[in-house]
């Protein structure tokens, strides 16, 4: 899948930030380098493929001239199996992007938070 069409960047660095801490009104996955802002600017978002893969998962950006990202991250391929594919929404904020992953997902994203890390969610208080 690697060509001139992906984006490969081997520094950034990859979230799960768990609903209730930092303001996060829900459980989504953070992805942050500069880099990303110029798929997607900051304060902007759209519904994307993504889908997994033997190393983690790739995010196909569509538009005049298709690009992917891959992500490779082995707690990923527990969120999306090999060959699984989901549309959800991928945001952009400064210096990055988020995946406001489907339900499913983020239920998977929880129990990996909870088992690896000891985090679990919160109720979110305005």
């Amino acid at each position: 899948m690697k060509n001139e069409k992906t984006l490969e960047l081997e520094d950034a660095e990859v979230y799960i930030h768990v609903k209730g801490y930092s303001l996060a009104r829900v459980t989504h996955l953070d992805i942050e380098h500069e880099k990303l802002n110029e798929l997607l600017p900051a304060e902007s978002g759209k519904f994307l493929n993504i889908t997994g893969t033997t190393e983690g998962i790739v995010i196909k950006f569509e538009g005049t001239k298709e690009k992917f990202l891959i992500i490779e991250c082995e707690l990923l391929k527990e969120v999306l199996a090999s060959g699984e594919k989901t549309r959800t929404w991928v945001g952009g904020k400064e210096g990055g992007i988020y995946i406001g992953f489907r339900k499913a997902e983020i239920e998977k994203l929880e129990k990996i938070a909870s088992k690896k890390f000891g985090i679990e969610p919160r109720k979110y208080v305005d």
